[in-house]
């Protein structure tokens, strides 16, 4: 008697709850056809949207399920929190169960739960979001073959409103697939190429919207945190995966390089892949590459050709290059870089004055990387035909060895090198005998070493 009494005040209070609710919308529950065919199914649904809702939110969440099944199964149409509140009961239920069976059988209903409501609500972007990011949370690489197209479509769908988290699913349920050969290499380089692209797109999304200073700044700056993480897992997973191999590259970008070859976004994509999956050597990265500058100058597109070039042998371009980056360059420490790689060019085209030129300009900008010190004791160990008497020409290697001693003081990396190279041209000092009898000086006189270098260093033997 007590229960059937306190069943039909709850009936009445979720009734006039609802009512009192539907007022400023026009309609009351019995007569909005959402809640069920007719006034007695309509009443029903409202108490069960009550009772559930109560234990929702006491988070009770076992004996939430019961009403939340009888409006999921009679009225879904009733309201889109159904399925919200509906996922977040079964996400719960599941961590609560210890039987491996009963787990898989409330996944499979939560997944039910994400379908039902695209049939009747749409959002159908958002919700494979949420539907491909459980189904692997809950089964890892075994759902990759579920989850991995599921997900692209979500990524289609949301575009530039992609969640990052989501990104990193899919690259790596794309690698899964690739390791257990479900998927060919090409698809792995296309699923990266997609991934960044969609980042990309997030990246300008939600640095607007903090700019905008809308109430969704907070949101959107901590999606960017997002971004910059998933951005360093996409790389990582597609460095690792085994699928970025030369061959499968220009495959897929040689044919395409015809109808691209104007496209600056299309080339930076292709050239960027190519650097980090070390084909620089390929005639399509070169080709990609000056095509990119011509279009777009830049410092970084100048160095990826100065690079090439070195490594190809081809000097006069690389220098050429190397002069366009260090202009270009903004940045103080990168341009230093720039000098140093340039140098190792000069060295490389025995034009030692050069060598020193570009160094000492290193130094200046970034004094820490004792490098151009390793070039410059190289340029002066390399030199010939420097003073009158013959003993003269070994005078360059106390400036070679001053040069390495340098290196390793201002830098503590260098420290074995540049032992190994004071050991190796130590033994090239003029004979304290012979020096002598020749030039006329002793050790520990000052010296200036003749022709180009012109430098003041101190006799020793």
């Amino acid at each position: 008697m007590k229960a059937t009494f306190f069943k039909t005040t709850i009936s009445l209070i979720a009734v006039i709850a609802l009512a009192i609710s539907a007022v400023g919308q026009g309609k009351q529950p019995w007569e909005d056809p959402k809640y069920g065919k007719d006034s007695a199914e309509r009443v029903e649904c409202a108490k069960n949207i009550s009772l559930y809702s109560e234990f929702y939110k006491q988070q009770n969440f076992k004996d939430a399920v019961k009403p939340w099944r009888e409006v999921y199964r009679h009225c879904p149409q009733a309201s889109k929190n159904t399925f919200i509140k509906g996922a977040t009961i079964y996400k719960n239920l599941i961590a609560l169960e210890k039987n491996d069976a009963n787990k898989d059988k409330l996944i499979d209903t939560l997944l039910m739960v994400y379908d039902k409501r695209i049939e009747v609500f749409g959002d159908r972007g958002p919700v494979l979001s949420y539907k491909g990011a459980d189904l692997y949370g809950y089964k890892g690489d075994a759902s990759a073959e579920l989850v991995y197209p599921m997900l692209k479509e979500a990524m289609q769908l949301e575009g530039q409103e992609s969640k990052a988290a989501v990104v990193t699913i899919y690259m790596q349920t794309a690698v899964a697939l690739y390791k257990t050969s479900k998927i060919e290499g090409a698809e792995v380089i296309e699923a990266y190429t997609f991934s960044m692209e969609t980042l990309d797109k997030a990246t300008l999304f939600n640095k607007n919207i903090v700019s905008s200073g809308s109430r969704d700044a907070d949101k959107a700056t901590k999606e960017l945190e997002n971004i910059v993480t998933s951005v360093s897992n996409v790389e990582a997973l597609f460095s690792e995966s085994g699928a970025a191999t030369c061959d499968a590259l220009i495959a897929i970008f040689e044919v395409k390089c015809a109808e691209n070859n104007g496209n600056i976004d299309w080339l930076k994509k292709v050239t960027k892949l190519l650097n980090k999956s070390d084909c620089t050597e390929a005639p399509l990265f070169a080709r990609a590459s000056e095509k990119l500058y011509s279009l777009e100058p830049s410092a970084e597109a100048a160095h990826n050709l100065a690079r090439l070039f070195l490594k190809t042998q081809q000097y006069p371009k690389a220098d050429n290059y190397y002069d366009e980056a260090t202009r270009l360059e903004q940045d103080p420490i990168t341009k230093a870089l720039y000098l140093y790689e340039w140098s190792t060019l000069a060295m490389a085209m025995e034009n030692y004055p050069k060598v020193r030129e570009l160094s000492l300009e290193a130094l200046k900008l970034n004094p820490a990387d004792g490098r151009p010190y390793i070039m410059i004791g190289k340029a002066y160990a390399a030199t010939k035909g420097i003073g009158e008497q013959p003993i003269e020409k070994n005078s360059v290697f106390w400036l070679a060895v001053d040069n390495f001693i340098k290196a390793k003081q201002v830098d503590t990396a260098l420290v074995e090198q540049a032992n190994e190279l004071i050991a190796t041209y130590s033994q090239y000092f003029p004979k304290n005998e012979d020096w002598f009898m020749q030039v006329g000086t002793k050790e520990g006189d000052s010296y200036t070493v003749g022709g180009w270098i012109n430098i003041t260093t101190k006799v020793r033997f």
